[in-house]
């Protein structure tokens, strides 16, 4: 597996030093519309807070340079199609099956699920599964993909350790949808970010990300 670091696409060691404030900073709308969201009574309520804090995050790093170069950089595909679709299959495919796993923790566990995702109907449903499930894939892949990639290498560097500690923070940021739901989170982070490291390119793996939230959350295979 290709270890190059992301860090030689183009960036001085200057340039790279403040890698984790950047992660920091786009986390903290991501964080402040988890908090609102567990207040909100309506499925409209809950999305509003939840796409504010995912576009105030992308736009704050589209709105400083430095932060810009980085989180949107354009990365050369290294992987066929056709392998694309293999990646696509196999993470559909091994989410889906740790959907048992998933329930069964939350069920032992309750106290830990302490909100859950309000169901949509109508329009507000399919708007919600184009745009806002491809607003998450791509503000979660840019977030804890590409900039905690980057900004881990210089203490973890960039294998199978890297790989499944920011696996486990991406897990933690699920800490309030139940146990089940961290551990799938997490699992389904070292696939995505063995992914990445494999294409080269984020668009792959958002695209794997879309597709796994879509068949959940459309209730595909329930």
């Amino acid at each position: 597996m290709e270890s190059r670091s992301p860090h030689a696409i183009g960036d001085s060691k200057a340039d790279r030093v403040p890698g984790i404030w950047w992660f920091a900073l786009a986390l903290v709308p991501h964080v402040a519309s988890q908090l609102m969201r567990l207040h909100q009574n309506t499925a409209a309520d809950w999305l509003v807070w939840d796409y504010a804090g995912r576009i105030a995050a992308l736009a704050i790093l589209a709105a400083i340079p430095a932060a810009r170069t980085l989180a949107y950089r354009t990365e050369k595909r290294r992987i066929s199609f056709l392998e694309i679709g293999v990646w696509i299959a196999g993470i559909v495919l091994l989410d889906r099956l740790g959907e048992w796993p998933r329930r069964l923790f939350n069920a032992t566990f309750p106290a830990a699920v302490i909100g859950k995702y309000p169901q949509p109907t109508g329009w507000l449903d399919v708007f919600d599964l184009v745009f806002g499930l491809a607003l998450v894939a791509a503000s979660e892949e840019i977030i804890f993909r590409r900039l905690l990639r980057n900004a881990s290498q210089p203490y973890l560097g960039d294998g199978v350790f890297a790989i499944l500690m920011t696996s486990l923070i991406f897990g933690a940021y699920h800490w309030w949808s139940g146990i089940g739901n961290i551990l799938l989170a997490t699992t389904t982070g070292i696939l995505l970010m063995a992914m990445y490291r494999r294409s080269g390119a984020l668009w792959p793996v958002v695209l794997v990300h879309y597709l796994v939230d879509l068949i959940a959350f459309s209730g595909v295979w329930r």
